[in-house]
């Protein structure tokens, strides 16, 4: 169980280090492959196609690759979806948008991640 936090916290750690500017400069290299499955392994929902014309701006490329963005998205959806890392999140007090919905084993992640958070959030009370 401990090996499974750190393990998940780790995970969420080094994906959470992609941000904005980041992104922008993954776009510019013509990694929207590694933009997708970035926004997917954090449970962020996908960006929309005017969400990736104004990065693929912002970084200087004619125009975004959205079939590669959306294949490295669902990539890093499945992996955020895994119900065996859904208490984890949710323990860490991230926010669950939604994403796992339409997934086979969505509401059981739903449902271990709604615990998770729930002791999350007593756990908070307790200090």
């Amino acid at each position: 169980m401990v090996k499974s936090i750190a393990l998940s916290l780790l995970v969420m750690t080094m994906v959470g280090c992609v941000s904005i500017d980041s992104a922008e400069s993954l776009a510019a290299e013509g990694k929207w492959q590694a933009i997708g499955e970035s926004d997917g392994v954090r449970g962020l929902p996908s960006r929309s196609l005017s969400d990736l014309a104004e990065l693929a701006q912002k970084a200087g490329v004619a125009s975004a690759n959205v079939g590669n963005y959306e294949s490295g998205y669902m990539s890093g959806v499945d992996k955020y979806c895994d119900v065996n890392n859904a208490y984890d999140i949710g323990l860490s007090g991230f926010r669950y948008l939604g994403v796992c919905a339409n997934a086979p084993d969505g509401l059981r992640f739903q449902m271990e991640y709604q615990r998770g958070f729930e002791d999350f959030q007593s756990a908070d009370q307790t200090f």
